[in-house]
Formats: C-alpha cells, structure tokens, sequence
C-alpha cells in the first residue's frame, strides 16, 4: 500500500514509513536534526499535506504521528506523548484551539509544545491561539525549509 492508508484511522494506529526522496531542499540552508527521534504529533484534517509533511519530517529523523481531528489528536497524544504537536485551526468538530486546551490539560506536568499551523494569518488569529495555549504561531502555506529551521531552533539548539 505504499504511504498512503486506507483510512484515516489506519495513519493515526502505525508509524509511517517511506523512502528518501528530493525535495528540492537545498541542503546547504536545511538544518539538520540535532535531536533526532523527537516526537511530533501532526494535526490536519488535510491528509495529502499531513501526510507530505509526515513523510518529509520522517526523513529527518522524527517520530511522526498523524491525527485528521481532535478526538484523534487527544488519543493519540495521550498514547504517543508527543514533545511538538503541529496543529491547524479549523478542524472538523473540535478546533484546534479547543485542542490546545484538552492537550496542555491532558499533558498535565509533562513538557509538550504547541505550535498552530493555520490559514488564518490575522494578528487578531495569532492572539487568540496563544490565548488557547499554543506556544507558536505558524501561518499556512509553511516552507519546507522554514518548517524544518522552526524545529530546530525550538528543539534541536538546547
């Protein structure tokens, strides 16, 4: 079956595994992983992008789950323990600000940084996320490179 699963549940229960394949980075600007094997928890209700940034980050050397909603995202985190979780807004059902809250709740003492990964790109948007819990605003569409220089400079520098 390849990269893709059968069904969104499919992607959420195992791990992802691809092959190594260009991008078009150039390597010369792209960070490489300090702290491979980080732990990161991708929330988009867009599988294709989801999966894409799944398969890139991968291939950097992260652990990568991906949820399409909520409810997904609460189980698998609880599960996975994640140490980022990437998360877009507009969600079906459960939004992603009502997701940062269950997740700083769920994480309890546990150290778990939120980044949003959203469409919305108004200053108004970036308030309300950071009201909502999230540690870190990121407006759509994100750059490979400039997703991959984020990770590092939150994780892979300390």
């Amino acid at each position: 079956m390849g990269g893709i699963c059968a069904t969104p549940d499919a992607c959420a229960k195992r791990p992802l595994q691809f092959q190594k394949a260009d991008f078009g980075l150039q390597t010369h600007t792209t960070p490489t992983p300090a702290a491979p094997g980080l732990k990161i928890l991708l929330v988009d209700d867009n599988e294709d992008a989801s999966l894409s940034m799944a398969e890139l980050l991968q291939l950097y050397g992260y652990e990568v789950r991906t949820a399409a909603n909520g409810g997904d995202a609460l189980r698998l985190a609880a599960e996975f323990e994640p140490q980022l979780v990437l998360s877009d807004i507009g969600l079906p059902g459960m939004n992603g600000y009502e997701l940062a809250r269950a997740l700083r709740r769920d994480a309890g003492e546990r150290r778990i940084a939120l980044a949003a990964v959203t469409g919305y790109g108004q200053s108004g948007d970036r308030a309300r996320a950071l009201e909502a819990g999230f540690d870190h605003f990121l407006v759509k569409p994100l750059a490979a490179d400039a997703l991959l220089k984020f990770i590092h400079d939150q994780f892979d520098a300390h």
